[in-house]
């Protein structure tokens, strides 16, 4: 009985632990966002911001077990990456011409946010003659299926329209459900939410950090800039003309991530439509669940509008 027992409850535990330290979570008890400062002019990849595989974390439970994490993704920047030991997916917003070269071989390897990424350029038609919304369905599906949430709700919104794929309500709301992460269990998803707040409040405050730092660099170059007459504006150097594309592909990235977080809004309104028309066989305690929701993502929106804007007036 008592190894029946163990069974259960260690693969128990470390599902919690896991949920409690979803990707982006470390540094939670802390409570602060472990952010290396930048400083100015070391070179560009200080402002160049990328999606981040961290290895995993060797950790230990109780006295006589130690297991490996799973590996995390973080916003982080090019160079503090490197210097964490991991390897990222970069999406330069600024040369969408390049863009499908570059990450295409990472989304054959298997990774769900390079995949994520093909899909969207498919579906947006980024530096395309048009939106190819079979393949981005194709892309999405793949890092859906790896449970990847920012997928999932693209691919539900996909069937919400019928782009790509047939027009079908109820496969819509099927993955904007596994998107949302809904679960029965309140204490995991009061944890799971918790563990994303955290992780957006890091990497909100990256990305305002570069945007400061680059209106700085910014301000600096046009000022050692040669003065010349006003009918002839000079025309900006290397360092300036690169911080500019910086700044640009960052504008960019906010302005796709706020995107992407108005449809999952827009899902979780659609969730909340469909439990409100089961009547008596809606779940009260998801429809709490879905309220929380929304009212953290729609916060989250608005911090990555004014990001964006921060990243405008930086150019």
């Amino acid at each position: 009985m008592r190894s029946v027992l163990t069974v259960i409850t260690i693969p128990l535990l470390l599902s919690l632990l896991g949920c409690a330290s979803a990707p982006g979570s470390g540094d939670l008890e802390t409570g602060q966002a472990a952010i290396t400062p930048i400083a100015p002019g070391k070179g560009i990849d200080d402002f160049v911001l990328v999606d981040c595989l961290l290895p995993g974390q060797i950790r230990q439970l109780g006295t006589r077990m130690t297991y490996l994490a799973p590996r995390r993704s973080v916003k982080s920047t090019k160079s503090d990456c490197a210097i964490r030991g991991g390897e990222f997916v970069l999406f330069d917003r600024s040369d969408y011409s390049s863009a499908l070269q570059t990450l295409l071989p990472k989304a054959q390897g298997g990774d769900p946010v390079a995949q994520t990424y093909v899909g969207e350029i498919y579906e947006k038609g980024l530096g395309l003659a048009v939106p190819d919304y079979a393949s981005a369905a194709n892309w999405y599906r793949k890092a859906a299926e790896q449970n990847h949430a920012p997928a999932q709700t693209n691919l539900g919104s996909l069937y919400e329209r019928g782009l790509g794929v047939p027009q079908d309500k109820t496969q819509s709301l099927d993955w904007y459900r596994r998107a949302a992460g809904l679960t029965s269990d309140r204490l995991i998803f009061e944890s799971t939410l918790k563990a994303q707040q955290a992780a957006f409040k890091r990497e909100l405050a990256l990305r305002n950090q570069v945007a400061a730092s680059l209106r700085q660099q910014l301000r600096k170059a046009s000022a050692s800039q040669p003065s010349r007459p006003a009918t002839a504006p000079a025309a900006p150097g290397p360092d300036q003309a690169a911080l500019q594309r910086q700044a640009e592909s960052q504008r960019r990235d906010a302005a796709s991530e706020a995107d992407r977080v108005r449809r999952e809004v827009h899902a979780i309104q659609q969730l909340k439509q469909s439990e409100s028309a089961g009547g008596k066989s809606s779940d009260p305690g998801k429809t709490a669940q879905l309220g929380k929701l929304e009212l953290t993502r729609n916060e989250q929106y608005r911090a990555l509008l004014d990001t964006s804007r921060q990243l405008t007036q930086a150019q």
